[in-house]
């Protein structure tokens, strides 16, 4: 039986709802943008599986207006800087995932 797409995700301290477009972290509610929860959310569903950021920029861009899919790795950066720096880590030459450690 698979756990509902809306099911709140949890991964020791960090929980994030889907349904709400909510984070928590220890408690505290962890405020970020649209398209950063949305790459949270990607990463999370799938621990440990590597991204490249042309993946990630295509599952979560709604539209072209945006930097581009080279800014995705600002917004990690901007997700570690919320969250900690082990919640998402750079595998060197393919991509980003999310880790569990």
């Amino acid at each position: 039986m698979t756990a509902s797409a809306d099911a709140p995700l949890l991964f020791g301290s960090l929980q994030i709802d889907p349904q709400r477009r909510l984070v928590w972290q220890s408690g505290q509610m962890v405020d970020l943008t649209p398209m950063e929860f949305d790459i949270l959310l990607l990463l999370a569903r799938r621990p440990g599986q590597v991204f490249t950021a042309r993946q990630i920029y295509e599952a979560v861009a709604t539209d072209s207006f945006d930097a581009g899919w080279t800014g995705i790795s600002s917004m990690v950066y901007k997700l570690r800087r919320k969250l900690g720096t082990g919640i998402i880590e750079t595998v060197r030459g393919h991509g980003y995932r999310f880790t569990t450690k």
